[in-house]
């Protein structure tokens, strides 16, 4: 799965969390599993004060219209609420006494099939 190599010009300064910014569900859930509680708080802390912005420039488009170079900006914004819990919550990457990610697969949702449409 590839990672993008850019966000939109408002957000070039969030470019080093680009490894979070993957496309779908369970490359986000096995990001945030593999990485360290320090990883997950850095991208906490990077984007919570972001993420109002970060709403209101994705809400310029319909999630089906999304134009491409939008997409990790998206991606990156879901892997922060997907982590926050881990830093909120769990203080671990994964929630507690839970099975291992190896054993879990997640089935993309409908927003994985909007975004992987051609936009016409």
């Amino acid at each position: 799965m590839s990672v993008a190599t850019a966000l939109p010009k408002p957000f070039t300064h969030l470019e080093s969390w680009l490894p979070f910014a993957l496309p779908s569900e369970d490359a986000r859930m096995r990001r945030r599993l593999s990485g360290s509680m320090d990883e997950l708080l850095g991208l906490y802390k990077a984007l919570v004060g972001e993420m109002p912005a970060i709403a209101a420039h994705l809400d310029q488009w319909p999630l089906a219209e999304l134009p491409a170079e939008q997409k990790p900006l998206l991606y990156l914004a879901l892997s922060f609420m997907e982590s926050a819990m881990a830093v909120e919550a769990f203080h671990q990457p994964g929630p507690p006494h839970a099975t291992t990610p190896e054993s879990m697969v997640v089935f993309p949702g409908r927003a994985e099939a909007l975004l992987s449409q051609e936009n016409t």
